[in-house]
């Protein structure tokens, strides 16, 4: 079988003169996730105006770099990850991990995988060497961070509410990378 429901989307990292036109796809994404379960810091009654603020804000903070999958064909976004540089003179090694999202209907055809390499690879282009990140405890991204070599340093009970407002744990994650040599 072929077709664009087959076909790995196409990353890129979201240029400032096209967030604007993503909003509304970014929007759509954020809000597949938290139909779904997903603790992305959002409670079930986020309203697609309220997600395309959140967006609006996101991606005009100079601290954080956007990448996207875009669907084959309908250039849809379907996938979304961004960097946080950490801006603290002791943190000018790190970036946090935000957002990594990838719409129901787009898993499966790697995504994820090739939006956290994009980010990597920028995060290492920076001079950065550590990422953090947290996740919901016992989600399947938990188990996609552990196959993609990030190391466990810390479970908190409580830190987070899932969308129907239950407490759940995180499981907070690093990833040391290696550093460019000139």
């Amino acid at each position: 079988m072929s077709g664009p429901t087959q076909t790995r989307p196409r990353v890129e990292r979201l240029a400032a003169d096209d967030a604007a036109a993503a909003v509304p796809d970014l929007a759509e994404v954020l809000l597949d996730a938290v139909a779904d379960g997903v603790s992305a810091d959002f409670l079930a009654d986020l309203t697609r105006a309220d997600a395309e603020r959140w967006w609006t804000a996101a991606l005009a903070d100079p601290a954080r770099t956007t990448w996207v999958a875009r669907e084959p064909g309908t250039g849809r976004v379907v996938g979304v990850v961004q960097l946080r540089v950490a801006e603290e003179p002791t943190g000018r090694h790190r970036a946090d991990v935000l957002k990594l999202l990838v719409h129901r209907r787009a898993r499966g055809r790697g995504a994820a995988t090739a939006l956290m390499a994009a980010l990597e690879t920028e995060a290492v282009r920076r001079g950065r060497t550590l990422l953090l990140l947290d996740t919901q405890t016992g989600s399947l991204a938990e188990r996609l961070y552990e196959r993609w070599g990030w190391q466990r340093y810390g479970v908190l009970p409580d830190h987070a509410a899932a969308p129907d407002g239950t407490l759940c744990a995180s499981t907070f994650f690093s990833k040391v990378l290696p550093t460019m040599r000139s």
